[in-house]
């Protein structure tokens, strides 16, 4: 965003908001929706392959949890973007097809975590 500023000669001390900035310059901010695409695209990789990251992932390491709130999961961002719980991630992407049309999809521009 500050390269917008800089390109609209937008002060911070304008105390425009980042929506009022695009909308300023006709554009979108794509770089959130290019990521998680990619990312639903790297889950399906995983997902796709009997490897050590599926383990991972699938939560398979012996040990003991450390103490405290459990931390926010990569798992939880993609049931989150994708709209479907963790199964229905899982199966869709087994089939490449479906796999591509999710990733595919236009993202909400308010589907992100802070």
């Amino acid at each position: 965003m500050w390269i917008y500023r800089h390109l609209a000669k937008i002060s911070w001390k304008d105390k425009k908001t980042n929506q009022e900035v695009c909308e300023h310059l006709g554009t979108r901010r794509e770089l959130i929706n290019t990521i998680k695409r990619r990312e639903i695209k790297h889950f399906g990789h995983i997902k796709g392959h009997a490897s050590f990251l599926k383990d991972v992932l699938e939560g398979k390491i012996e040990g003991n949890r450390p103490r405290g709130r459990q931390r926010r999961r990569w798992i939880d961002d993609i049931t989150e973007w994708t709209g479907k719980d963790i199964h229905q991630c899982t199966v869709e992407a087994q089939d490449r097809a479906k796999l591509k049309s999710v990733s595919s999809q236009p993202l909400e521009q308010g589907q992100h975590r802070e």
